[in-house]
C-alpha cells in the first residue's frame, strides 16, 4: 500500500512540476489533454525595471504639476471643485497620452511603450482600465506608489494591477 501512495504522490508532484514549467507531463494519463499554459506577452517586459521606475516617478511629477496648475486657475472659494479638477487633470494626463500615443511623455523619453499581450498597441478600453486603476495604485492617501511598485516587482510580467486587469505590459519601444 505504501508504494501505491508513493506512486500517486510522485505523479501528482510531476503533474504540478509540469504545470509550473508550462509543459505537458507525458507520464500523466491524459493522452489528449494539455495543461493550460498561462499566456505570455509577445514582447518581453524583462529588463525595464529601472526605466519604468524613472518614467513612473517623473510622469507622476508632471501629472501632479499639471493638475496643480489647472486647479490653481479656479477660485479658492471652491476647494471641492479644485480637488475634482486636480484629480480629473491628473488622470487625463495618462488617459490622453497613453490613449493616443500608447505611451506617456516620460515613458517615451525612456524608450517604453504599452502593448497588449498580442504585441499590438493597447486599446483605448485598456488605457481606461489602466488609468482608473491609478486611483487605487498610485494614490497618495493609499500608500502612494507602493502597491504598484510591489506588483511590478513581484509579477512575472512586471505588471502593476492596472496592467494585469487590462492585460497590458510595458515594454521597450521598437
Amino acid at each position: 500500500m505504501g508504494s501505491e501512495h508513493a506512486a500517486v504522490i510522485d505523479r501528482l508532484f510531476l503533474s504540478k512540476q509540469a504545470a509550473l514549467m508550462h509543459v505537458t507531463d507525458p507520464s500523466v494519463d491524459q493522452p489528449d489533454s494539455q495543461i493550460p499554459v498561462p499566456p505570455y506577452p509577445k514582447d518581453s517586459p524583462q529588463g525595464i525595471m529601472g526605466r519604468r521606475y524613472i518614467a513612473g516617478c517623473f510622469d507622476n511629477l508632471l501629472a501632479m504639476i499639471l493638475a496643480l496648475v489647472v486647479a490653481n486657475q479656479l477660485p479658492d472659494s471652491q476647494p471641492a471643485i479644485q480637488v475634482a479638477v486636480m484629480v480629473a487633470t491628473y488622470l487625463a494626463y495618462y488617459l490622453v497620452s497613453e490613449g493616443l500615443f500608447y505611451t506617456s511623455p516620460v515613458k517615451y523619453l525612456t524608450g517604453l511603450t504599452i502593448r497588449n499581450f498580442d504585441g499590438g498597441p493597447s486599446t483605448f478600453r485598456q488605457t481606461i482600465i489602466r488609468t482608473l486603476m491609478r486611483i487605487l495604485e498610485v494614490n497618495p492617501l493609499l500608500l502612494g506608489c507602493i502597491p504598484a511598485a510591489l506588483a511590478i516587482f513581484f509579477t512575472r510580467d512586471k505588471q502593476r494591477f492596472g496592467d494585469q486587469l487590462a492585460r497590458t505590459v510595458v515594454v521597450r519601444r521598437k
